[in-house]
C-alpha cells in the first residue's frame, strides 16, 4: 500500500472512531476526543458511500450524539468539527457547527458501520442541569464577584477636551498615540505627546461630527518609542527634538491643534474594570 498522509490521518481517525463506537455500545459516555472521533468516522464512511451531499451530511453530523451520550464538558467544547472527503463531484469539506446540539441524537447513526447492538438510550442517563454550568467547564476562570481591576496603575494621566470638526465619525482605539490621531480633531495636541485613551485595550472612543468630549489620557508604557499613526512624533518619548518640532508639523499638516491650560492631575480617577468584564 502506499498511502499518502491525508490517508494515514483517516486511517487514525477511523481506529479511535471505533474504539469509541464500542465504547458507545456498552454504555460508556465519551470524552471530547472519543465524540470527535466518532462523528468524524461516521461522516467519513458516509462520504465514502456516496449517497449523501455535503449539505446532508453538514445537517446529519448534528445528530448522531446528544447531550446524554458525552460528558458534560464536551456539549460546550466541542463546538466545530470539519471533515474532508471526496465525493463524486471533487473534494470538500465538511463543516458541522455544535455537533452536539440535542439530548437523543440517534445511537443506530452513531454506531454506524460498526454491526454493534444499539443499546437502549436509557442506558445513559441524563446529566444534572447544573454539570453544564458555565463554572464548572475545563478552563472556567470564575471571577471575585463585585471586584474591581484598576488598569494603568500609577501612571500619569492627563485630561482634554476633544472638539471632533469633521463631517463622519471618528473611531480612536485604545493604544493610538492620540498626538497622532484624525486631523479633524480639535485638542491640545502637545499635551497628548506621548499619551493614549485611559480606556481597555481593544476598545475605542468615537467621536461623532460636531462632539466635544473630555477625555482621560494615560502615559505609554514599554520603552516608550512612538511609530506609525501620521508620523508626527515618530522617536524616543525622551527625544526633547520631537516636541520642539511638533507645532511646526500639526500646522504643516493641516492638524487643529487648541493649547489648553494645565489642570490637577492629581484629581483624575484611574480606570477601572469590573473582573467579568476583565476576562470576557
Amino acid at each position: 500500500m502506499h498511502l499518502t498522509p491525508k490517508e494515514l490521518d483517516k486511517l487514525v481517525i477511523s481506529q479511535v472512531g471505533q474504539l469509541a463506537q464500542r465504547r458507545l455500545a456498552r454504555g460508556v459516555k465519551l470524552n471530547q476526543t472519543e465524540a470527535t472521533a466518532l462523528i468524524a468516522s461516521v461522516l467519513q464512511e458516509l462520504i465514502r458511500d456516496g449517497n449523501h451531499s455535503v449539505a446532508d451530511l453538514m445537517s446529519l453530523g448534528k445528530t448522531i450524539l446528544g447531550r446524554r451520550h458525552v460528558l458534560p464538558p464536551v456539549v460546550n467544547s466541542l463546538v466545530e468539527l470539519q471533515v474532508e472527503g471526496t465525493f463524486p463531484s471533487g473534494t470538500y469539506l465538511v463543516t458541522v457547527h455544535h455537533p452536539i446540539s440535542s439530548d437523543d441524537g440517534d445511537l443506530e447513526k452513531a454506531l454506524y458501520g460498526s454491526f454493534l447492538p444499539v443499546p437502549d438510550k436509557h442506558v445513559f442517563p441524563h446529566a444534572d442541569p447544573s454539570e453544564y454550568a458555565p463554572e464548572k467547564q475545563p478552563g472556567a476562570v470564575i471571577p471575585v464577584k463585585n471586584a474591581k481591576i484598576v488598569l494603568n496603575k500609577d501612571r500619569k494621566r492627563i485630561q482634554l477636551k476633544v472638539v471632533s470638526k469633521g463631517d463622519r465619525p471618528i473611531q480612536v482605539g485604545s493604544h493610538y498615540h492620540f498626538v497622532e490621531t484624525n486631523p479633524l480633531l480639535d485638542f491640545d495636541r502637545v499635551r497628548a505627546l506621548g499619551y493614549r485613551l485611559d480606556i481597555a485595550a481593544g476598545t475605542s472612543v468615537r467621536f461623532e461630527p460636531g462632539d466635544t468630549k473630555t477625555v482621560n489620557l494615560v502615559q505609554i508604557g514599554g520603552n516608550q518609542i512612538i511609530k506609525g499613526g501620521n508620523g508626527l512624533a515618530t522617536g524616543s518619548l525622551h527625544d526633547s527634538s520631537i516636541a520642539d518640532s511638533l507645532v511646526e508639523k500639526l500646522q504643516k499638516g493641516g492638524f487643529h491643534h487648541t493649547p489648553e491650560p494645565a489642570g490637577d492631575s492629581a484629581h483624575l480617577d484611574m480606570f477601572t474594570l469590573e473582573r467579568e468584564a476583565y476576562i470576557s
